[in-house]
């Protein structure tokens, strides 16, 4: 039995119990005579659980993906956004430099395992200059998505280690005002931990999931060059 099966049979039972109560509290009161006493007796053990219930039912959801409206969102199960499978086309994909300003060497090099045919390109986005200030890749969903997470790779060439250690990331909706990711109540951006060899798949989860249009992702430490390869996780969709 699964996880989610038992989660659920729990939830069942529990409901059925509150049910029972709210007999057994009609009855009671019953007994006395008083129709609005009655009702209320009935209805006052569903009124304490129906904090429970909520809390429950938001985990059996998470469980078994449920197909959840919210609002106006329409959301599915999360998942990679199209770094990989290029639903995200290249003209979407963009850098703050590449290395020799060379397009082997840019952004679009930046796929999830992405591989290489021959010994000039790299198979990863590389910076321009090791000591560039602030180097950062950057996605354009074209729409509004929620992003819940990425996954990182170093450099994939045979002859070169190199990986990005630490970043930071940041998001917009116009592509010109961006937020920063950061844990609850804190100001400061947080640095999320890289990659410790050049082809291990390494998945953050950010501290809460976001909606937006653009993702920037901002190395800040690195083995030997900033290079790197990158998947985006999370949904689309429909408003």
């Amino acid at each position: 039995m699964s996880v989610s099966d038992i989660k659920m049979k729990y939830l069942l039972v529990a409901y059925f119990a509150v049910v029972a109560q709210c007999c057994l509290f009609a009855a009671a009161a019953h007994a006395h005579g008083d129709p609005d006493s009655v009702l209320e007796a009935a209805l006052r053990p569903l009124y304490s659980q129906l904090d429970v219930f909520r809390e429950q039912l938001d985990a059996v959801k998470l469980l078994v993906h449920v197909p959840c409206k919210k609002d106006v969102l329409e959301c599915s199960e999360v998942g990679p956004l199209g770094m990989e499978d290029g639903r995200i086309p290249d003209a979407s994909i963009t850098a703050s430099s590449m290395w020799n300003n060379q397009a082997n060497h840019g952004p679009t090099r930046a796929r999830l395992n992405h591989e290489i045919t021959d010994a000039a390109s790299a198979a990863a986005w590389c910076i321009a200059v090791p000591n560039e200030t602030d180097p950062w890749i950057q996605v354009d969903f074209s729409c509004s998505v929620i992003i819940t997470g990425v996954i990182t790779q170093g450099r994939g060439d045979r002859s070169y280690d190199q990986w990005v250690t630490e970043f930071k990331v940041a998001y917009s909706d116009d592509g010109q005002e961006w937020t920063d990711v950061t844990n609850d109540g804190s100001c400061t951006p947080t640095k999320f931990p890289g990659n410790s060899d050049k082809n291990t798949q390494v998945t953050t989860t950010f501290p809460k999931a976001f909606k937006a249009r653009f993702l920037r992702i901002l190395p800040t430490q690195y083995e030997l060059a900033c290079c790197m390869r990158f998947e985006v996780l999370g949904y689309r969709i429909q408003e």
